[in-house]
């Protein structure tokens, strides 16, 4: 398989890794709120969200691109 092509898979899994990791660190951080009853005051919950999805984004954009590059090794 030529590199352009890995590199192409790389940047692909990179890009729906960090699509996937935000959607789930967004659904992980609301279900997080809810079950410790975090407190909405100055948007305290909205950051503990936030965090949650940046969390998600950073280990999809790493698994997506492991992902990506073990795809194209078969």
């Amino acid at each position: 398989m030529s590199i352009a092509r890995r590199i192409g898979f790389a940047i692909l899994g990179q890009g729906l890794g960090g699509i996937a990791g935000g959607c789930l660190g967004l659904l992980a951080g609301l279900a997080y709120t809810e079950l410790t009853s975090t407190s909405g005051f100055e948007g305290y919950a909205g950051f503990i969200v936030a965090y949650w999805i940046l969390g998600g984004i950073a280990l999809g954009l790493v698994a997506g691109l492991i992902a990506g590059l073990v795809w194209t090794r078969r």
